[in-house]
């Protein structure tokens, strides 16, 4: 199937992956500017060390999806790019060769990218893989942030400062910040949600922290409700927006009987499908579809929704080589890069 042209769309980074919920999904933050905005698809992000691609699922019911873009680690002299996240339609792509490597954002409707400036040197060498960062949108002003958190996978010792950086500026900042627990939790993700980013912090308790984007420091943190450890199922925890920072069970999501594991970091998506993914050995990848009993009856603010998955599902999307595969709400526009250009 036909794909744009990488022209301008250099993800040429050589200078130089839960939070699962679908909460996250039905908040996706579009920006107010663009009339019309459709309801989200999944997009999956494909990796390996011979290529990257985006898929675009279109219809999950029968499995309707295209590749919308694609590069080859030869044609753009990368081996190791991993996605960060999206917002507006806007892919941000890291890229992993080592520490500190360089960001870029990619618009897949367009084929357009451009690059962030690189980190400062202090932290090059040290930090700087996809999962220390975050990319978000600040509604209020219509500016586009990126963060870093300078801490690697769950090794010990806090920081007291982390790295910002406002789309069309020349350079990243230093923005003080005070928060909780000895390490963060970088396996479990870092999010954004309504201007806001949070992170999971290791110490006497796991607690969530919210850093506020607009502002540009820490608006709360809260002890998660379980323990960080592996279960024989999938619950999704939604953190109450009344002030009062409580946590509500939404689901119970049981794999059983087939070769699959959810993806992520989205799983879910408008509250009527469930993703997985399934291995073919160690040489394809497919990412399944499977719609819910109860697809389109809205939960009551009590009501858990548990999800039993003991069927291949739909299959959506394959990839023919082995690599990463992680899946995001989407949706497709023209945001233009050009302007963001340094």
């Amino acid at each position: 199937m036909a794909t744009p042209p990488p022209t301008d769309g250099e993800v040429d980074v050589d200078e130089g992956l839960s939070l699962p919920t679908d909460a996250f999904v039905e908040r996706d933050v579009i920006d107010a500017r663009t009339p019309r905005i459709p309801p989200p698809k999944v997009l999956a992000f494909f990796t390996s060390n011979k290529s990257a691609s985006v898929y675009v699922v279109d219809d999950l019911e029968r499995g309707r999806g295209r590749q919308v873009w694609r590069v080859s680690a030869k044609e753009r002299r990368i081996r190791r790019v991993a996605a960060v996240g999206t917002c507006n339609g806007l892919l941000c792509l890291c890229d992993e060769d080592k520490p500190g490597g360089a960001i870029a954002l990619l618009n897949p409707a367009t084929g357009k990218t451009v690059r962030v400036p690189p980190l400062p040197v202090s932290y090059r060498g040290r930090y700087g893989y996809a999962e220390a960062y975050t990319f978000g949108f600040v509604p209020e002003t219509g500016k586009y942030k990126l963060l870093h958190l300078p801490c690697r996978g769950n090794s010990t010792g806090g920081f007291s400062v982390l790295q910002a950086f406002t789309l069309g500026d020349a350079a990243w900042r230093d923005v003080a910040v005070v928060a909780p627990g000895d390490s963060c939790r970088l396996h479990a993700g870092v999010v954004n949600v309504g201007g806001a980013a949070y992170w999971v912090t290791k110490g006497m308790v796991d607690r969530v922290v919210s850093f506020d984007l607009r502002d540009e420091r820490v608006a709360f943190d809260a002890a998660l409700p379980v323990g960080a450890g592996g279960t024989e199922k999938t619950e999704l925890w939604v953190l109450g927006d009344d002030g009062r920072q409580r946590w509500s069970k939404r689901y119970s999501v049981r794999v059983e009987g087939v070769g699959h594991r959810l993806a992520a970091p989205h799983f879910a998506h408008g509250g009527e499908y469930v993703l997985t993914v399934q291995s073919e050995g160690w040489e394809k990848r497919h990412l399944h579809s499977h719609r819910m009993r109860d697809a389109g009856r809205r939960l009551l603010s009590s009501e858990v929704r548990s999800v039993r998955i003991e069927e291949p599902g739909t299959a959506v999307a394959s990839f023919k080589e082995p690599g990463c595969l992680r899946t995001f709400a989407n949706v497709e526009t023209t945001e233009p890069l050009s302007v963001y250009k340094v």
